[in-house]
């Protein structure tokens, strides 16, 4: 029995470092994607309404609270997320005036985060639920 490594038909090692170089270019990839996804959802700065709005990590509670009341809107819950809340904003330009608060981002619409409620998953926003009617 040798200890080295072993060796295909072509001569080259076989081990994890393929696995390992795998992973890396799935990990890349999917950054990648998941950044431009987020750039691409990101709400303009005039926008108003129901949002997820981001801070930084370590943000308290209470300074994203205060954040985006400043802004001009209310917190309607937090998320498992400690630094992502769910905001509300009536009056054009919330956006912008919660980043100039200090928020990273806000995104709307995103087709995750959903509200665990026993075993079913209901979206966040159960006005839509309550609008749409079965046929």
């Amino acid at each position: 029995m040798s200890d080295s490594p072993a060796q295909s038909s072509s001569g080259l090692p076989i081990g994890h470092g393929l696995a390992a170089a795998l992973l890396g270019g799935v990990l890349l990839v999917w950054a990648g994607l998941m950044g431009l996804s987020l750039q691409r959802a990101a709400l303009p700065d005039a926008t108003d309404g129901m949002m997820l709005a981001v801070f930084s990590p370590g943000t308290s509670d209470a300074e994203a609270m205060t954040a985006m009341v400043r802004a001009g809107g209310e917190p309607v819950r937090s998320t498992w997320l400690g630094f992502a809340w769910v905001a509300r904003g009536v009056e054009p330009g919330f956006v912008g005036r919660l980043k100039a608060e200090g928020a990273l981002a806000a995104f709307g619409e995103l087709p995750v985060g959903p509200t665990l409620g026993g075993c079913t998953a209901t979206p966040v926003d159960t006005a839509k639920i309550a609008a749409t009617r079965l046929q």
